[in-house]
């Protein structure tokens, strides 16, 4: 779809009903084909078994090297506890989007020590009968974890080292445990139950190389266990630079790629705890800043338009991180963001199914012959409608028309290619 249809159809929105629109739409943005409803808080009433008059027993230690890990998988439930939008019935809602980067930090870097324990329930609920054997029906347990201190906040000094910054690890710290937790019912051993106070970070201690932290069976759940995720750079925080930035980066991870969603300005100052007077303003003072960062800094950014209240917005993936100097990625996280990038467009030029898209998707990750042959096929398409006799734009090719032509050129490309001869028929075919 051009620029222009996009203009059109922002246009068109909400000539009825248009607010509660806005909050249908919204409420359903999830994320990996699954509907908002689908993402529920640990269970109101869920009994948690633990008794402060005894010690916490260790049953996993995650204390390693992370260096390798280019991107982390984040859990919706974990996102909203933070801003705000799930609000359970023994919690007060606080928005915790003014949060200093270095505890943005020290979530990311849990998440990224306990990935190699990460599952979905919904696909392995086996595992989840694990999990639970192990972390919720035993009486105070806990995990712990150790955060190199210069993953948290560091400085450079004169002669080139790389050190920690104790008091800014002190004030994430402090922030966490303070702000970040939630009231739950828990038992003892004789059967009483009480209100319990369950922080992200219990019993914190640091020296000059790491932090270290408890977690309780509640939030180590919220970071392992993947109903409904997303994935984002390690390193975000760092490119960002900005916790509302960031965790606005996080929520955005929910939108389909390349699809308008619109989205009542009073729902973004409240979600990210803004205060602006009105639609064109949030535009100016947030959106635009925001935009800017990430189409430099993130695997994914956007498109945003007004129109009244409503900010309409659509979300693109990147085809890699413009402003990488302080961040060096992987080279299987460099084909990814490529291949994702030449899907989307290609599917975004020409009106393409998803279904289309993630053809597209599956033969270039396959194979790399076979994405070379797309290119070129995709290449010469180009060159075709170019020429004197054809003289029209490419984008005139929408959907099968597309789909039909393209794999014509691609065949004719496979006939260069040194496989035709024992394999006529063996060119991709989208």
């Amino acid at each position: 779809m051009k620029d222009k249809d996009y203009i059109n159809k922002i246009r068109l929105l909400g000539t009825e009903n248009k607010e509660q629109k806005t909050i249908d739409i919204i409420s359903n943005v999830g994320s990996e084909n699954e509907k908002y409803e689908n993402i529920i808080s640990t269970e109101e009433g869920e009994i948690y078994l633990i008794d402060d008059q005894k010690s916490f027993s260790i049953a996993k230690n995650f204390n390693r090297d992370i260096t390798s890990i280019d991107e982390i998988n984040v859990t919706n439930e974990l996102v909203d506890l933070i801003i705000g939008k799930t609000e359970r019935k023994r919690s007060s809602k606080v928005s915790l989007t003014d949060m200093p980067i270095a505890a943005i930090n020290i979530l990311f870097k849990s998440i990224a020590l306990v990935k190699s324990s990460q599952f979905n329930s919904k696909k392995r609920p086996q595992q989840l009968e694990l999990f639970e054997e192990e972390f919720k029906k035993k009486e105070n347990v806990r995990i712990s974890i150790a955060i190199d201190i210069k993953d948290i906040s560091s400085q450079t000094t004169a002669d080139g080292k790389i050190k920690g910054r104790s008091n800014k690890v002190r004030e994430a710290v402090d922030f966490l445990y303070n702000n970040l937790n939630v009231w739950v019912v828990g038992k003892n051993a004789e059967g009483k139950t009480k209100e319990t106070k369950l922080s992200y970070i219990e019993s914190p201690s640091f020296d000059r190389k790491k932090l270290y932290f408890e977690m309780n069976p509640f939030w180590y759940e919220k970071l392992v266990n993947l109903n409904v995720y997303n994935s984002v750079l390690l390193q975000l925080p760092k490119l960002l630079g900005n916790p509302r930035h960031v965790l606005f980066s996080l929520y955005l991870e929910r939108f389909d790629c390349n699809e308008w969603i619109p989205w009542n300005y009073k729902n973004i100052n409240e979600l990210f705890d803004l205060n602006y007077k009105n639609a064109n303003d949030l535009a100016k003072g947030f959106m635009r800043e925001v935009r800017s960062k990430l189409d430099k800094n993130s695997l994914k950014s956007f498109q945003y338009m007004v129109n009244g209240d409503i900010i309409s917005v659509m979300a693109y993936e990147m085809k890699t991180i413009v402003n990488n100097n302080n961040v060096k990625l992987k080279s299987e996280t460099l084909e990814k963001l490529e291949n994702n990038h030449f899907a989307n467009y290609i599917g975004r030029r020409h009106g393409l199914s998803d279904e289309k898209r993630q053809s597209i998707l599956d033969i270039i990750k396959t194979s790399v012959s076979d994405k070379k042959l797309l290119k070129e096929g995709y290449t010469k398409f180009k060159k075709f409608c170019r020429s004197k006799e054809i003289k029209k734009s490419i984008l005139s090719y929408q959907g099968d028309d597309f789909i039909n032509k393209w794999n014509t050129f691609i065949h004719e490309e496979y006939k260069s290619d040194e496989r035709y001869k024992k394999f006529p028929n063996g060119a991709p075919r989208i």
